[in-house]
């Protein structure tokens, strides 16, 4: 088949059937081509060493990525024309020591049709409460938990008709009500620089996509400071490491407490339904004005609705 129409082929399969995640992976001489679908890997096909280079090729190409490069990671991003709506994917490439590359495609929700579950739908609109006071609100979880997806639907339901800037790497969602911005490395337009730009167009809500080193830690306080309402993303295992994660990060415990309103941990959790697993949101939430059930309560407790079985109750368990 030609690649153009096989890799169309890919994303039509992924999208209809709720998959996560593509992956294009080197396996001695040839390539397999699996889906993440509700946290299970789902092998689709395998391919010839050649073909499997030239589908990498493709989707580099498409996402505008240095096809010439195989040795350091890049990322890139495309939109695809799916049953009359657009998509939007994430794409991320890395080689081996054998300079075998591998990609792997995040299949990205349609802003505002996207139909997330929730386990327990108290503890988003405490959420939706918290959010609209100003400082710093931070959201944390593991890759393809919907953290971006919560940042975007909070901002826009909590403060219509203001502006909304995002600094992200790349722009995952597009959202034409949202001034976007993506860092560039290359014209040394990173997240610190661009933070501070922004604070001059003085935006509503500033949505940042990582906070992953020192002066975006630094930058994102400032912004907090001096009366922004600020949504970022930090790299944490639940909600007691997110004050260690930013003190690491140079953060002066001090204005930390100063800006600090709340921090919000969430997971995707295989949950039982009629039609077999699919993925629900559980989210543990700390305002930190007040105290909140911990992430093994919270999860005790979807047990004993019947949402999840008893082997998820204990994988997922924190302690």
């Amino acid at each position: 088949m030609d690649i153009k129409d096989f890799s169309k082929e890919l994303i039509e399969w992924g999208v209809r059937n709720g998959a996560q995640d593509l992956y294009i992976l080197p396996n001695q001489d040839r390539y397999d081509v699996l889906f993440r679908i509700a946290q299970q890997k789902k092998k689709y096909r395998q391919l010839s060493k050649e073909y499997g280079e030239k589908l990498i090729f493709h989707f580099k190409f498409i996402g505008q990525m240095d096809v010439g490069e195989k040795r350091k990671a890049q990322v890139g991003a495309v939109s695809y024309l799916i049953d009359e709506q657009e998509r939007r994917l994430r794409l991320s490439t890395v080689g081996d020591f054998k300079q075998r590359e591998s990609i792997v495609i995040r299949f990205l929700h349609y802003f505002g049709d996207s139909q997330e579950n929730y386990l327990l739908p108290q503890q988003l609109t405490k959420i939706r409460g918290g959010v609209k006071k100003d400082g710093l609100h931070l959201f944390c979880g593991p890759v393809g938990s919907g953290k971006t997806t919560l940042m975007y639907k909070l901002a826009k339901e909590n403060r219509r008709n203001s502006q909304i800037i995002c600094i992200e790497d790349p722009v995952e969602i597009e959202e034409e009500s949202f001034l976007q911005l993506q860092t560039n490395t290359k014209i040394e337009l990173t997240y610190d620089v661009l933070i501070k730009a922004c604070l001059r167009h003085r935006p509503d809500i500033l949505i940042i996509g990582e906070i992953r080193d020192s002066l975006t830690a630094k930058a994102a306080i400032r912004a907090a400071l001096t009366g922004h309402t600020v949504f970022a993303t930090v790299h944490s295992r639940g909600i007691a490491g997110v004050t260690e994660r930013l003190i690491e990060l140079g953060v002066q415990e001090r204005e930390l407490k100063e800006c600090l309103r709340s921090v919000i941990y969430q997971r995707l959790i295989p949950v039982m339904a009629v039609s077999g697993e699919q993925p629900a949101l559980l989210m543990e939430y700390s305002l930190f004005e007040e105290r909140s059930s911990s992430w093994d309560q919270l999860l005790r407790k979807v047990w004993a609705y019947g949402f999840i079985d008893k082997n998820i109750f204990f994988k997922e368990q924190r302690h």
